[in-house]
């Protein structure tokens, strides 16, 4: 059986704060609703008296109304409308958010995670023109504007593991990891790991230079005149030796020998 269109969400349509599609995936899913009687489904329900503010964040909040496709709707409302008309959407949207907003405040005090003087200043200072779309949000909101200061944050985050629920854990967990991400590179441990890094390494390179420099011979000795086919180097041949002997295949003999013979020079016979 089709369901009369919601009064509310009939009003945002008309208002152009919802689109026909947004408009008849929300009656299908009130039709859903009406059929589970026994609240199988988990999805909050819509009143069928709600108001239109209330149809919106309810619409917000279920996601059927996705933020990214509603906030720029916001946004260009001013290029649409003017005077009272823009100011009734406006207002409508303000309180949508509000609510919303409001809502996940509410639950992280419903997980014991902020006490009654947190909840009240945080909900004295709700956004009204962006969206906290869960409590892990709200959480993140209350640290950025100082209702909860760093260290109230770790002493929660050690609570909720102590004796927390699931769903407490999991907001704080979150807030953590998105505080993480948010911060500057600058001031991430890890940075500062790979720069302190980066300077031992620069400062032992430094140290073996200097080692070797000051255990060279300050002059080498003179050698006998090189005449003929006088012209082996043992050092070099030492070096080419060892190159060679690493190079050897496995199983390879040791048949090679190895002669360093100066440019223009002639080889020595064998």
């Amino acid at each position: 059986m089709t369901m009369h269109a919601h009064p509310a969400l009939a009003a945002l349509r008309q208002l152009g704060l919802i689109t026909a599609t947004e408009f008849d995936e929300a009656m299908a899913e009130l039709e859903i609703l009406a059929l589970d009687e026994e609240d199988d489904v988990d999805m909050p329900r819509l009143a069928p008296g709600a108001d239109a503010a209330t149809a919106l964040a309810w619409l917000l909040r279920t996601d059927l109304l996705p933020q990214d496709a509603f906030l720029p709707r916001l946004r260009d409302l001013p290029r649409q409308h003017g005077g009272t008309a823009l100011q009734e959407r406006q207002q409508l949207a303000a309180d949508a958010l509000r609510q919303v907003n409001r809502q996940a405040v509410d639950t992280l005090y419903d997980e014991d995670l902020i006490d009654q003087w947190q909840r009240d200043a945080a909900h004295a200072s709700l956004p009204a023109d962006r969206l906290l779309a869960s409590p892990i949000a709200a959480l993140r909101d209350m640290l950025r504007q100082g209702t909860i200061s760093a260290l109230q944050f770790e002493a929660l985050r050690l609570r909720a593991r102590q004796r927390g629920s699931e769903l407490a854990r999991i907001i704080v967990d979150g807030a953590a990891r998105q505080a993480r991400r948010e911060r500057p590179a600058h001031a991430r441990p890890r940075t500062w790991v790979m720069a302190a890094l980066l300077v031992l390494v620069a400062a032992l390179a430094a140290r073996a230079i200097v080692s070797r420099q000051a255990s060279a011979p300050a002059a080498a000795p003179v050698a006998a005149p090189v005449t003929g086919q006088d012209v082996e180097r043992r050092d070099l041949q030492q070096h080419a030796a060892q190159a060679v002997e690493s190079a050897r295949l496995p199983g390879a003999g040791p048949d090679l020998s190895i002669t360093v013979v100066q440019d223009d020079a002639t080889p020595p016979a064998r």
